[in-house]
């Protein structure tokens, strides 16, 4: 038979598992809509239900918080909530900006073979990613660029003339020598 002098500590134990039930939770349900962040579906479907459901399970962590004030679960309760919204807002903010280096490093631990093949000619080597709707598509590609000189004046120009295109080059991202990541807009390079 338990006392009334273990009934809080017994209660305040119960919920110890809540900080991590929200930390798996906050983390794979942010991840992968931080992956592809850029189409358009996943940003409706970030508006319309994944951030209405966060800020419905934010404000029901607070009222059950305050409900709890005075009992040791109040501090298992806030410390949820402040787990999940700083670990879904440090995903949605580290995530899209890692998100290139990621996936070259993963490609680059396959493709090793492929750096070779590429390394003498200014040369588009992969599609990388595409995205927009409604006739604004921006495409990004995997490029290989010898003279390593992509970001420098004059350099996309020189290395589009010498693949054939007359695109105009938005974006570029250094990966290493020589290799980089272009970005058009409506305009293919293949």
């Amino acid at each position: 038979m338990t006392s009334f002098a273990q009934a809080p500590e017994k209660e305040a134990r119960t919920l110890r598992w809540l900080p991590f039930v929200a930390a798996i939770v906050g983390v794979a349900t942010a991840t992968p809509l931080a992956w592809d962040s850029k189409n358009f579906g996943t940003f409706l479907l970030l508006i319309s239900l994944y951030l209405p459901a966060v800020a419905l399970v934010c404000l029901g962590l607070c009222i059950w918080a305050g409900v709890e004030r005075n009992s040791p679960r109040a501090r298992s309760i806030v410390i949820s909530l402040v787990v999940m919204l700083t670990l879904i807002g440090g995903i949605f903010w580290a995530l899209p900006a890692a998100k290139d280096e990621l996936r070259f490093l993963a490609w680059l631990r396959t493709h090793k073979d492929a750096l070779q093949w590429y390394a003498d000619r200014d040369s588009v080597m992969l599609d990388w990613e595409s995205w927009g709707s409604a006739g604004m598509e921006n495409d990004a590609y995997l490029v290989s660029n010898p003279g390593d000189n992509l970001t420098q004046d004059g350099g996309a120009s020189e290395w589009l003339r010498h693949v054939g295109s007359t695109c105009e080059i938005v974006a570029s991202k250094r990966m290493r020598r020589g290799i980089y990541i272009v970005t058009t807009y409506n305009c293919p390079l293949r």
